[in-house]
């Protein structure tokens, strides 16, 4: 058939167009849920207490052991 190589070529440039549509859509609602997410992870951790380093509780459990200051002797 005449013609048929030209319809081919544009048939396949079209699915390639819808492929890269398709792909740019669903990466553009991964970045937003992405977003999303992380802005509310950073509300969470806002929001609880923070612990306290562990040198310094290794340096209370020190301390109360001692039963002094928790200055060394």
């Amino acid at each position: 058939m005449p013609g048929s190589a030209e319809s081919e070529l544009i048939f396949i440039a079209a699915m390639m167009v819808l492929i890269l549509v398709i792909s740019f859509v669903a990466v553009f609602f991964f970045v937003k849920t992405y977003r999303k997410e992380m802005a509310a992870k950073k509300e969470r951790e806002a929001a609880s207490p923070k612990p306290a380093p562990a040198s310094a509780a290794v340096r209370e459990t020190a301390s109360a052991k001692e039963g002094g200051n928790g200055a060394a002797s």
